[in-house]
């Protein structure tokens, strides 16, 4: 590889990090909302030829649950928002099955090519409500594709925090970022008031799964915290099935740290 080779696989690994640490900002705004984030992606490569196709180079997603993605089209196919380094935020909707791209029924959401989080998090609160009416279907164009990849690499380290300065891995700081909200998520859901007993059929197997997922969320969560509630609830479910409804009370480990941690 020549220096200049060496030079610009630099600058796409570069913009990639600063990408994926604005997707971390925006996912971060969104999950303290409440907003079932799944996942997040960041295209550093500037010079990719494909991405002339749709007049585009850098980008970055934020991916929801597809449930969640079905709550957003009324056509059944995929959804999520895409900032796009040359026009900046859209809600993107796909149909299965259809062969029609992301941006054919794209609703851009202008405000700028790098809007502050809690804009963005604004942006799909308008989507929810009335998706016609959210954005524009008209896509706007605030630089051109490949131009000045250095100058746009500088401003997307300006809407980064001191732990995308100093270095962090942006997808290490995402999973950090999840964890936290959906433990958060998991307290508030235990210590809520009007607490009422659900009648649920299960088979043994279906039981027998939710409590591996619990397991599995024991060993490879990255907070403590997080850990010993999956332990506590995946005990609690697995004795009351054992030990019959009245148990209900006599098993409740998970909400008893639930109130120690609140």
């Amino acid at each position: 590889m020549t220096y200049d080779q060496d030079g610009v696989q630099r600058l796409r690994e570069e913009l990639e990090d600063a990408i994926g640490h604005y997707m971390v900002a925006v996912s971060a705004e969104l999950l303290q909302e409440g907003l079932p984030v799944a996942g997040i992606s960041a295209f550093g490569s500037y010079d990719d030829p494909s991405q002339a196709d749709f007049d585009g180079d850098v980008e970055g997603s934020v991916e929801f649950t597809q449930a969640f993605q079905r709550r957003l089209t009324a056509e059944g196919g995929g959804a999520g928002l895409l900032w796009c380094g040359v026009s900046g935020w859209c809600l993107f909707r796909t149909s299965g099955g259809s062969g029609r791209g992301l941006m054919h029924a794209a609703r851009w959401m202008g405000a700028g090519l790098l809007p502050d989080p809690a804009r963005v998090a604004a942006f799909l609160t308008e989507v929810r409500m009335d998706p016609s009416a959210a954005g524009s279907a008209e896509r706007p164009f605030y630089r051109s594709p490949r131009a000045d990849p250095r100058a746009l690499l500088a401003r997307l380290r300006t809407v980064g925090d001191e732990e995308a300065a100093e270095g962090a891995y942006f997808d290490q700081r995402f999973a950090r970022v999840r964890a936290q909200a959906c433990q958060e998520g998991v307290l508030a859901a235990l210590t809520g008031p009007e607490q009422e007993l659900v009648d649920v059929v299960l088979h043994t197997g279906e039981l027998d799964s939710l409590v591996a997922f619990l397991e599995y969320v024991e060993g490879a969560a990255p907070r403590p915290e997080a850990r010993e509630l999956a332990r506590r609830l995946g005990s609690d479910l697995a004795r009351r099935a054992r030990d019959g409804r009245e148990s209900h009370q006599e098993h409740r480990t998970a909400f008893a740290y639930a109130v120690e941690q609140g």
